[in-house]
């Protein structure tokens, strides 16, 4: 993906670039008439006043900085905000009779809000609200309701993030509370997945800034092999989670979509300081260790952070910064094997002790996250803002079992985002410009670089790890999005955005030697010397750019009082998404024109000159949603909708046909006189080979290094998605409940096959001899066919919490099937992804429930709950009852044994928090929480038996060999807020 070995244009040229075609987009649009609420976080408000006419005007004014815009009232009372920033409101409606105001009232994000109340209704104002001369009634008739179209979506409200009970501060814990999406809580590797498709066609967007991991497998910048957070959750005010049929600004995504905004400064001063900790003696012994007849590792978890925002220059400047600490401590057993002999010829060979390695282990994680934030108002038509967001991680990993900690690497992970935005205000139309930055490192490490790697089979590895990583992403976006709400019954909107993006990928395989030592008696080998070493032989640094576009345009159309209809259309483009500019060597070339040409494979597509991958230019996004109001008061409504979603290739999928030539391993034999080994050479064994600079000096002596020969296809198209829904919405009181279908179709996915089988290309693997002669060991191509399908069913029940009621509760089950052929990434079990046919894909689960709610209790206290039920996650079973050949092994899936519940489900996770809130003085507030985590100490276990053949059966999927959630546990947690 979007390698470049040409000269290319620096950064700050091809940002000129994209900035005279982001200030051409903002004049057309201007020009054109185009988009509804702002990409990403704003809101719209509209509604119906009884009691007014087009004399009045209605004002909407936002609570915390005084902000204010108006807005003329139509024909019948009606009125339009096209765009508004996610906060507190009120309204002020201006008659000839004078001026009356409602009360206070949110406006969430990417809401499509709708208030409709009567001039007549009310109360009469205090003292303290009334203006002298003015005839100022509170209007309180109204409630504010959401006009979702045909979105499948799911607001998460500051109260909520606040209040329920989480494991570690993951905001996108709380993406679970939308049907589809599951929030995968791994501990070492955290993140969210929707439908039939792969977490990298996910997308989080924080103030219109996307986190999109372009490097890897994840979605979420960050997230790939981390415990850590995404984003602080002290500095988010709300999010939404978009399941599917969102409108046409929302990009680079195939399934779901997570749209944040994070808090700004007011005319007041707040603040909150939190902190919360939970260790091993708050913590249950998990299964696993209990089975194994081990002690409870060590364990320990605290969290803090401190957050400020207020006027700088009241009414017009105002600030906003955010920090928070996560420092976990966790232990991994080091547990060596082997026999007491293989033991002694251990510490006779490494002069070491087996008992200075083996035991509980602290896998230390620490992480900071950093956030700031400028607002300026010069007035009511324009908002600036400006900030800035680092999150800092380090965290020790991958040892355990026969690893030990010294053979450890350090995990180091940085995220930078920086964003500018323009709001302008204008009478009939809004227009947003930004520019963002991303700048993402992923750098494992070893913890002890200059130490070889000494491997002994069966026993124990020690020493340095052998392989390190440095790889980044570097993304600069410009983005223009336009409202026009002057034609009658319309919201249009259009825009534009550019993005440079810039790669270095440095994988630093075998930097360090490995040396392996092994028994083999037949060929005289023990644990006196190693029996192989291995080290990197090359330059492994590979950059690469891209530069994509995209644009579109949106017309929600109200075309009757209750019918409105969401027309859009997007289209986006990528200069050079599949290393268009390679050229295949020429001894690359003569190896593909050696092999069979099959039905799935013809070498000429996979050579190219530099000029035959053209870029891809059919992704093209029709996007359609509907809702229909039966009742006229928007008790029942029909809703759904259509629409196709590209994402993007991620750079890992492609990288391996530059990478495996680049830094060739060698394979160094070694026996104690130099006699041939299984036909291969060797070499006698001397100790100064010890060292990296010694097998230097037996470079050509390696007796391997035919790298693999990876291919691209020159037609290759990125992953796309199609989706359709249809549902109802029912509104009763206070309460909302929808049922909704939903089928997606997924193709394009990226995967790759042998192409050297035997049989003409059709049999099994693999028939090497026509490549080896051109320098390579094996041929793998790569093919967009793998294909996804997802059919569900939706049922969301909810009551909003709020102050007055004291209670909320939300319940969102999903009914579903996800299927999937190939095998992800690597599809070499059969000839192409068709050959496996469908089955479940790993991950799907044909039930889950998950239920939050909350309640306040006398004297203060509050009760909450953010409880998961699932019938189990599919996991893949390889059949070989029929043998191995191609054609007899089958890939298939299984489900676990259900033992929660009596038997309902499968999972199950409890989570319970209770907690005291002490009020003093106005605004201010202690809040005091325990969190029972788990709270029935449900082993949620997962690593299940996956192969069977005719003589050895598939094992009960009862207990397997992990869990994935921590057992029961106790957490406290203690904040101040003013």
């Amino acid at each position: 993906m979007f390698f470049s070995r040409k000269n290319r244009m620096s950064v700050a040229g091809r940002m000129a670039s994209a900035l005279v075609l982001g200030c051409a987009t903002g004049a057309l649009a201007v020009g054109l008439a185009a988009p509804a609420h702002a990409q990403d976080t704003s809101g719209s408000l509209r509604g119906t006043i009884t009691g007014a006419d087009e004399s009045s005007t209605v004002t909407a004014i936002e609570v915390g900085t005084g902000t204010s815009r108006t807005v003329p009232v139509g024909p019948g009372g009606s009125y339009f905000f096209a765009s508004l920033r996610p906060g507190t409101y009120r309204l002020e409606v201006t008659t000839v009779d004078g001026t009356r105001r409602t009360d206070q009232f949110d406006v969430r994000v990417a809401q499509d809000a709708v208030f409709d109340f009567d001039l007549a209704e009310g109360q009469a104002a205090d003292a303290d609200t009334a203006a002298v001369g003015e005839n100022v009634i509170i209007v309180t008739g109204g409630r504010v309701r959401s006009a979702q179209g045909g979105e499948v979506s799911a607001s998460v409200s500051q109260e909520q993030i606040k209040s329920l009970p989480q494991t570690d501060r993951n905001f996108l814990s709380f993406a679970a509370l939308s049907p589809g999406v599951v929030y995968l809580d791994s501990e070492t590797d955290k993140g969210i997945q929707s439908g039939a498709a792969t977490r990298s066609q996910v997308n989080v967007f924080v103030d219109g800034v996307s986190l999109k991991n372009k490097l890897r497998e994840g979605g979420i910048a960050g997230q790939q092999n981390s415990r850590g957070n995404p984003f602080g959750q002290l500095a988010v005010q709300e999010f939404r989670v978009l399941t599917q049929n969102y409108k046409a600004e929302y990009e680079e995504a195939g399934s779901a979509i997570v749209t944040a905004v994070t808090k700004s400064g007011t005319n007041e001063f707040h603040g909150e300081a939190f902190g919360q900790y939970t260790d091993r003696s708050l913590t249950e012994i998990d299964a696993i260790n209990e089975r194994n007849d081990l002690p409870e590792p060590p364990f320990k978890r605290k969290q803090y952070g401190v957050s400020l925002g207020g006027p700088i220059v009241k009414d017009r400047l105002f600030f906003f910064a955010a920090y928070e600490g996560n420092d976990q401590d966790r232990a991994f057993n080091v547990i060596a094997g082997g026999s007491p002999e293989l033991r002694s010829q251990f510490e006779a060979s490494s002069g070491r002790s087996i008992d200075e390695f083996e035991g509980a282990f602290v896998s230390p994680f620490r992480g900071d996250f950093y956030f700031g934030k400028l607002t300026l108002t010069p007035d009511d038509r324009q908002v600036f803002d400006l900030s800035f967001s680092r999150r800092e991680e380090t965290d020790i990993q991958n040892f355990g079992g026969q690893t030990s900690f010294e053979a450890a690497e350090n995990k180091k992970n940085r995220v930078d985002s920086a964003l500018f935005k323009w709001t302008y205000n204008g009478d009939d139309f809004v227009n947003e410009f930004s520019t963002s930055m991303i700048d993402y490192v992923f750098n494992p490490t070893s913890i002890n670089p200059d130490l070889p790697q000494f491997q002994y089979i069966g026993v124990l590895t020690f020493g340095g790890k052998d392989s390190t990583r440095r790889e980044e992403q570097q993304s600069y976006t410009i983005r223009d999005d336009f409202t026009y709400s002057a034609l009658d019954d319309h919201t249009i909107k259009f825009g534009a955005r550019v993005e440079v993006l810039d790669i270095e990928f440095d994988n630093r395989a075998f930097v360090q030697p490995r040396y392996t030592f092994f028994v083999d008696e037949a060929n005289n080998l023990d644990f006196s010397f190693p029996g192989e070493a291995r080290l990197g032989l090359g330059n492994s640094l590979i950059t690469a750019s891209n530069t994509s576009f995209g644009v579109y345009i949106q017309d929600d159309w109200q075309v009757t009082d209750r019918l409105e209809l969401n027309l859009g259309v997007r289209w986006d483009y990528e200069t050079n998404g599949f290393n268009n500019d390679y050229i295949t060597p020429a001894s690359a070339a003569a190896a593909l024109r050696a092999l069979p040409s099959t039905f799935y494979f013809d070498p000429e597509d996979y050579i190219t000159d530099g000029t035959e991958r053209d870029p891809f230019m059919g992704a093209i996004a029709p996007r359609i949603g509907f809702s229909y109001d039966l009742t006229g008061d928007r008790t029942w409504v029909i809703f759904g909708g259509a629409g196709r979603y590209y994402d993007r290739n991620t750079f890992s999928n492609t990288v391996d046909e530059i990478a495996r030539q680049r830094n060739p391993v060698g394979v160094f034999r070694f026996s104690e006189d130099g006699s041939p080994r299984n036909g291969l050479p060797t070499v006698a064994w001397d100790p100064s080979y010890l060292t990296r600079e010694g097998l230097i000096t037996l470079r050509e002596t390696s007796t391997s290094g035919l790298p693999e020969l990876f291919a691209v296809p020159e037609n290759a198209k990125p992953p796309v998605n199609d989706q359709f829904s249809l549902g109802v919405r029912y509104r009763f009181g206070d309460w909302e409940a929808s049922v909704t279908a939903s089928y997606q179709r997924g193709r394009n996915g990226y995967t790759h096959l042998f192409a050297t089988r035997r049989d003409e290309g059709l049999g099994n693997c693999c028939d090497t001899s026509p490549v080896v002669p051109f320098g390579y060991a094996n041929v793998l191509i790569g093919y967009d066919g793998l294909d996804t399908r997802y059919k569900a069913l939706y049922f969301t029940l909810d009551k909003n919490y709020t102050p007055r009621s004291g209670w909320g509760l939300n319940i969102a089950y999903t009914l579903s099937k996800g299927e999937q052929n190939g095998n992800d990434l690597f599809s070499l079990d059969g000839t192409v992804p068709d050959s496996y046919g469908w089955r479940p894909r790993p991950g799907d689960e044909r039930h889950r429930v998950v239920l939050s709610g909350l309640v306040d209790l006398p004297w203060g206290f509050r009760f909450s709950t953010l409880s998961t039920f699932g019938s189990g996650r599919a996991y893949q079973v390889t059949d070989a009852t029929n043998g191995f050949d191609n054609g007899q092994l089958r890939i298939t899936s299984a489900y676990p044994e259900k033992t929660c519940v009596d038997g309902i489900f499968q999972f199950c996770e409890v989570n319970l928090t209770l907690a005291k809130f002490i009020n003093f003085g106005e605004d201010r507030e202690i809040e005091l929480a325990v969190d029972l985590l788990n709270a029935f100490d449900n082993t949620n276990y997962s690593g299940f038996d996956g192969f069977f053949n005719a003589t050895d059966p598939l094992d009960p999927a009862i207990e397997g060999n992990s869990i994935l959630t921590l057992p029961r546990r106790i957490q406290f947690r203690a904040a101040v807020r003013f």
